[in-house]
């Protein structure tokens, strides 16, 4: 995409457009049109290159002169973290908030997961859903941060509206063994026995999915399945393949946790 993009504008055009330079870009393009009236700006090419840099003068000139807002100009935006150009395109409505960008996903779950504050704050204050879409096709943004980021950035998604009885969340921070968070959880109303999110397409995520205890035997994180079982866990749940935490627990040959367990009262399937 650099290469060609880079190839289509040309040398001149495309180092004005990295360095903002919007003076020798209309200059650029007043020549081609005096030597061929029927010449095309490649405005699109322009406004890419020029948001890799949150160069926002040019964007808005590639924007005034009809330059769409592709998905690949959100891809760069996101990439770079555009701050100024990614405004400017809410605020002159250009772009939707919660917009979903191929192979990306929407702004929100890629800043809230890599705990990303500053653009988190922003996508919310413009009004970004954190329950309408999906991270990896499969997860809400809610379980995604519960897995990758702060229980932080957690607090801040159920301030702005994020659901958290049903949305996996506290499955997925009990298979990274993160006992804070799946504390947190808990106090916001989780489902201690929830099952996991179940993967659309892909059959094989049936390995993965059980409640949180199931997960945090799985990874063999002690101190979540102690606090789970304190708090009324279901030692006898059986995950979606029928088997239950002491089968997994068997299976690690985890004899410490299958003490846990049996003195809990938990039984193999």
């Amino acid at each position: 995409m650099e290469a060609q993009t880079k190839a289509t504008l040309g040398d001149e055009l495309h180092q004005a457009c990295e360095d903002g330079d919007l003076d020798t870009i209309v200059k650029h393009v007043s020549r081609q049109r005096a030597a061929n009236p029927s010449y095309k700006p490649p405005f699109p090419e322009m406004m890419y290159t020029a948001a890799g840099k949150d160069n926002l003068n040019v964007v808005k000139y590639c924007l005034e002169k009809g330059a769409a807002v592709t998905d690949n100009v959100m891809q760069k935006v996101l990439i770079c973290r555009a701050k100024n150009t990614y405004i400017y395109f809410l605020e002159s409505q250009a772009v939707e908030v919660d917009q979903y960008i191929p192979w990306f996903g929407d702004i929100l779950s890629n800043v809230a997961t890599d705990d990303d504050f500053e653009w988190a704050k922003l996508c919310l204050s413009h009004g970004a859903n954190p329950n309408k879409n999906l991270y990896e096709e499969h997860k809400t943004i809610l379980a995604a941060v519960a897995e990758l980021a702060s229980v932080e950035m957690a607090a801040l998604l159920v301030e702005n509206g994020a659901h958290v009885r049903g949305s996996g969340a506290i499955v997925m921070a009990a298979e990274e063994g993160k006992l804070k968070m799946v504390k947190f959880l808990l106090e916001k109303g989780a489902d201690i026995d929830e099952i996991g999110i179940e993967h659309p397409t892909d059959e094989r995520y049936g390995e993965d999915m059980g409640s949180a205890l199931h997960r945090a035997v799985n990874g063999g994180h002690r101190d979540v399945v102690k606090f789970l079982i304190e708090r009324g866990a279901d030692v006898g749940l059986k995950d979606v393949i029928r088997r239950t935490p002491m089968d997994l627990a068997k299976a690690r040959n985890d004899e410490e946790l299958e003490k846990v367990l049996e003195e809990a009262g938990a039984v193999t399937a």
